[in-house]
């Protein structure tokens, strides 16, 4: 099987495979291809076709010796990494709210099927789906996600979370004890879906304090990343750090933006305007940020980065660029290589 040209996953899952590579020894240069690597301030906005996250866990596997890759990967999950949702998460009261978010907003991370949740009196069942790749890819995806969510379930919901099944589609592996021994309990293989279940008893206990060194880390970040709109009010630089983080893949609409904010798009219009700021002009804003910062990192498709930044065609984008800078992108990026050439020169 190959996967489909459309099924993509975030960047960001790249994050937990780099820093198992690193605990080994080894480096992202030993992996990946130069621009591949997953940058902090992109993170959940750069994609990578399943084709080549597949390609990638081969690699790893191969590099490490060993056929558990996706198990060993899932272990070391960050959930900072996956910003804009776990930012989302982290701001959650209780267990029902986290899942719900996440199936929501499951596109924000991979635009395959959302799991479907089952959620009965004692337990719930989550139920994933894992895009069509290679054989090899496919195992190792599928153990990659229950293990990313055993991980950050005990992560982020603490004694809360207390896990009681899990299954998979495929045969039992080789080193299925070593999976065991990390889910706490028997796994069961050769089922119809790939499925995770835990106790619904505490799902409604708040969790605020459930880990509060995530949050603070999340708190953290989300201060460094929205440092660059310090000039803004406080919700409007709420705005701004959402828009700066949206995923290139999904259209950025108010409703969309109000929607995560829990509010509707008329009470951000005029919360926006009790700041003296509209939304549109905070939309052109980070287009022309984004716009600049490809362009100073070599972005030579100005046809795709028009396309990424929501515009219809190049020639719009770059009308819209002159209003904004004075010069056309090329020009833009002819200036910042002779700088850099002047100052390479110069030292």
């Amino acid at each position: 099987m190959t996967a489909h040209p459309s099924n993509t996953i975030t960047s960001a899952a790249l994050a937990p495979l780099m820093r198992l590579l690193e605990s080994k020894g080894f480096s992202s240069m030993d992996l990946l291809s130069p621009g591949l690597e997953p940058r902090p301030e992109h993170s959940s906005s750069q994609r990578i076709a399943i084709s080549q996250f597949d390609r990638l866990l081969e690699q790893s596997s191969k590099l490490l010796n060993d056929p558990a890759i996706g198990f060993s990967a899932g272990q070391h999950l960050d959930l900072p990494s996956f910003y804009l949702l776990g930012f989302l998460l982290s701001s959650c009261q209780t267990g029902r709210e986290a899942l719900t978010i996440l199936r929501r907003y499951y596109s924000l991370i991979s635009d395959t099927r959302s799991p479907d949740l089952f959620i009965g009196h004692q337990s719930i069942k989550v139920v994933y789906y894992v895009a069509e790749g290679s054989q090899f890819g496919s195992h190792a995806l599928t153990e990659f996600i229950a293990t990313s969510i055993h991980t950050a379930g005990k992560a982020f919901g603490g004694h809360l979370y207390q896990i009681q099944g899990a299954g998979f589609r495929f045969p039992p592996p080789s080193y299925k004890d070593r999976m065991e021994e990390y889910f706490g309990i028997p796994l069961q293989f050769n089922q119809p879906h790939n499925w995770i279940s835990f106790s619904a008893r505490l799902l409604d206990k708040p969790l605020s304090q459930a880990n509060p060194d995530l949050f603070r880390t999340l708190q953290m970040q989300a201060e460094s990343a929205s440092s660059r709109f310090s000039d803004l009010q406080p919700f409007s630089r709420k705005v701004m750090h959402i828009l700066y983080q949206w995923p290139e893949s999904i259209p950025i609409t108010k409703e969309s933006v109000a929607d995560l904010l829990s509010t509707s798009s008329r009470t951000l219009t005029r919360r926006l305007q009790e700041e003296n700021c509209q939304f549109s002009a905070l939309l052109k804003e980070v287009r022309l940020e984004k716009a600049k910062q490809a362009l100073e990192n070599g972005h030579a498709d100005v046809q795709q980065l028009a396309i990424e930044l929501g515009f219809s065609d190049r020639r719009g984008f770059e009308r819209a660029f002159k209003q904004w800078t004075g010069v056309t992108p090329a020009s833009f990026r002819r200036h910042v290589q002779e700088q850099r050439q002047s100052v390479c020169e110069e030292a």
